[in-house]
């Protein structure tokens, strides 16, 4: 989608509908470069292109972003793609935390993390790097450099939205019952709040249940093995001697899933 390059109305939408107009059509994209050669590129964040993004303002000393990362425990940026913008912040890509969702956030308000701290995601849209944009991908951590990093637990908003059945998705899919739905949600809190000491049980087991419906074809397997890490790499790693590593996990979500495919189960649907 192409946004004023300039002015007053800087990053204001050029086309109507703004970013519900977004298309990977390449003759409307040819069509919209011939008329705007200069315009701004936009990127709808959330399901639509399967990354958020925390925009990191820094134009005023008191509410300066990087400052409050630091307060969040965070004033090292993750290893994530990351674009410098116009006016001096950053931009922060991550893989959405399916299958919960996050919004778009405004500083400390509302939902928000902080200070000079601004999530995109479902409903947003942010510009991407293009010539005399004034915006550009860092040399070191770009898209071709390292992958979307899960969103760190320390700055997910105060609120997740759960994806329902009339979200719409990013690709054709078998939606879930209300029951499997329910009992993912919960399996990825439990695995979040476990307590120091039951971390590995608590991921083992929740695991092996999921695997349960997975095996009675309840939820699609690679759904939930996604669910299971994401929730695994936002639980605190309470002993700094052996921190969650995430080959560690993946391997043993992946034994605990496989295994209770093995032994399915039917859900209670409600």
């Amino acid at each position: 989608m192409s946004y004023h390059w300039k002015g007053e109305h800087r990053k204001r939408p050029l086309v109507e509908r703004g970013l519900y107009a977004a298309t990977i059509d390449r003759d409307q994209i040819r069509n919209w470069w011939r008329r705007w050669p200069k315009a701004l590129i936009g990127l709808p964040t959330g399901r639509t292109s399967d990354t958020v993004v925390l925009d990191i303002d820094v134009k005023r000393a008191d509410t300066n972003g990087l400052d409050t990362l630091a307060e969040l425990g965070c004033a090292i940026l993750p290893d994530t793609p990351l674009v410098h913008t116009a006016s001096g912040g950053l931009h922060l890509y991550f893989e959405p935390p399916s299958p919960l969702e996050i919004r778009n956030t405004g500083g400390k308000r509302g939902h928000g993390i902080g200070a000079g701290l601004d999530w995109r995601g479902e409903g947003g849209y942010v510009i991407l790097p293009s010539q005399g944009s004034g915006y550009w991908w860092d040399p070191h951590q770009n898209l071709d450099t390292v992958p979307l990093a899960p969103v760190p637990a320390a700055l997910l908003p105060r609120k997740l939205e759960r994806i329902t059945a009339s979200s719409r998705p990013i690709r054709p899919t078998v939606g879930l019952s209300s029951y499997a739905d329910r009992t993912l949600a919960s399996a990825c809190r439990k695995i979040i709040a476990a307590p120091n000491g039951e971390q590995e049980a608590t991921v083992n087991g929740e695991a092996f249940a999921i695997g349960t419906l997975a095996g009675a074809g309840e939820i699609p397997a690679d759904f939930a093995r996604r669910a299971l890490i994401w929730a695994a790499q936002q639980a605190p790693s309470y002993d700094s001697r052996r921190p969650w590593r995430a080959g560690e996990l993946e391997a043993k979500i992946d034994r605990a899933l496989d295994a209770g495919m093995r032994h399915p189960r039917e859900a209670r649907h409600a």
